[in-house]
């Protein structure tokens, strides 16, 4: 009786010990990804993401929408032109010009354009305004004190 216990014993921790192994090495469920900035976590399961900001990961929109006809929609909403440049030609030359671009893909050179000339416009709008309402409080207190006396 004593053996036989022995024997479930063992092949208990075995079974555990093997089932943990398979769960961690062979079947993770999760998987995180390194994006530029970003990081991207994948439920291997469900196909569904997630992105970090802000502290918290949020969920990446499903890919079934229709986004081309929401951006031209967009577009014309935003009287934005359409087919200005060849963009295949200006990214070719952009890579003859600058030798560090030439390992990066089409489409990854676009997103980084966009994310690096939206930070740029963003940041510099921004900084602007701030910098307008802060003269405009400074030359209000001025107003002020020279009121005083």
């Amino acid at each position: 009786m004593s053996r036989e216990k022995l024997y479930l014993g063992i092949g208990l921790v075995i079974g555990i010990v093997l089932s943990a192994l398979f769960f961690q090495l062979l079947a993770p469920r999760y998987a995180t990804v390194e994006s530029g900035d970003t990081l991207i976590r994948q439920d291997r399961w469900s196909g569904e993401s997630w992105r970090f900001a802000d502290k918290h990961w949020k969920r990446i929109m499903s890919p079934s929408r229709d986004w081309q006809e929401i951006d031209q929609n967009l577009m014309e909403a935003l009287h934005i032109p359409t087919g200005g440049v060849d963009r295949a030609n200006a990214l070719s030359l952009l890579k003859e010009k600058y030798g560090a671009l030439k390992d990066v893909s089409n489409d990854e050179l676009l997103e980084r354009i966009k994310l690096v000339y939206s930070k740029e416009i963003l940041c510099n709008l921004y900084l602007g305004n701030f910098l307008k309402l802060e003269e405009g409080t400074r030359s209000e207190k001025l107003k002020e004190k020279r009121t005083e006396k």
